[in-house]
Formats: structure tokens, sequence, C-alpha cells
């Protein structure tokens, strides 16, 4: 999988990441542009329809994309979908960005199910686009390839964000195990739970 050249024991230095922000509307692309130069990135590379973005991606080695729900010619799941399945390596492992206006969980399902590593609301505040930046850099989520599916991982929720950052959804596990909060179970309520009982019908 493509990685971000930094650790996370660094200060997040962008400048030699290969960025490619893919959008068929020109302000929209020129905001994301500005926000990357913010964040150390001198030039990103810009795509405006998904043609053009697949022949890039068959070019260069990229370290991160951003993309556009709409394209022009095609939908950003779309072309996260052919990314994901292109046999393009190292990019086809690239960590995508969805940026979208639309936030129905339809939407948001399709771009997670099409391979995106994020989905995001627009307009996108640069500390957000930050925050998905670093969560990125520490994500372990191994990368899954099947019949249905290309991409990294879905089960986040499982596992909760990373270890210092706060997650998105109010019910968000931690990875760290606190103290416990109820007596422990006795040696017999242990047992019983393992014991079959018989039906009653």
């Amino acid at each position: 999988m493509s990685t971000l050249p930094l650790r996370r024991d660094e200060r997040v230095n962008l400048s030699t990441c290969e960025v490619m922000i893919v959008g068929a509307d020109p302000e929209g692309m020129e905001i994301l542009a500005q926000m990357f130069a913010g964040f150390g990135v001198h030039t990103p590379r810009r795509c405006h329809n998904g043609e053009e973005a697949m022949a890039v991606a068959g070019e260069r080695e990229l370290n991160l994309v951003v993309v556009d729900s709409a394209l022009g010619d095609m939908a950003g799941h779309d072309f996260i979908s052919w990314l994901r399945r292109s046999g393009v390596a190292p990019n086809c492992h690239v960590p995508v960005i969805l940026v979208t206006g639309h936030t129905k969980p339809s939407q948001i399902f399709k771009g997670r199910d099409a391979g995106a590593s994020f989905v995001v609301r627009k307009p996108v505040p640069p500390l957000v686009m930050m925050q998905r930046i670093i969560w990125l850099l520490n994500d372990q989520r191994p990368f899954v390839s099947s019949t249905n599916y290309s991409g990294p991982d879905r089960r986040v929720r499982a596992i909760g964000p990373p270890v210092g950052m706060k997650g998105r959804r109010h019910d968000d596990l931690s990875i760290e195990v606190g103290a416990a909060k109820t007596p422990n179970l006795e040696q017999d309520e242990i047992d019983a739970l393992f014991s079959p009982k018989a039906a009653v019908l």
C-alpha cells in the first residue's frame, strides 16, 4: 500500500507527497489546491475528469488521492472503484478521500463500498482534512480484495479510532482498555455461560 512519507512521531510534513485532486468544479479544485499548498504540498496534480485521472494514475506514483463525487464524465465512486480494481500498483492501494456535497447514507455507502478510505462532506475545513490525513497515517487496516469489494477493510467501527484521536461517533470505542466498571464474574457464573441448556418449546 502506498504510504504517506512521514511517521506518526514526526511533525506532519507533506512537502514530498504526490497528491492528485480530481473534480469538475474549478472553484472547488482551487480551494482544495490552496488547502494542500497550506499543508506544504507544492504542486498537487489537478485532474478535471475521471478519464484524465485514470491517465495520471497510470503514469505517476501517488501518495494521496482526493476525489469529488461529481467528475463530469463519471461519478467519483465509479473512479475509485476503477482505481481499486485497476491493478495499477501501487496506486490501486493509495489512500483515497471522497469529498461530496451529498451526505445521505446511500451516497456515503457508495463511496465506502467503492473503496474510499474516507468520505468527507463539502465544504471541507482544512482542520478536518488534516485530521483525516493524520488518521490515514496511523491507519493499520489491511487491504481487502474480493469479488464484491476492493479497498481498505471497512470494519473501522469495531476497533474505534486510532489511539489519541477522538472518534466521530458518540459511541466509538477507544482502542485503549480502561479499568473495569463492574465487578468481575465469579467462576460459576462464567461456567454457566458456556454450559449447554435444554431449549424449552
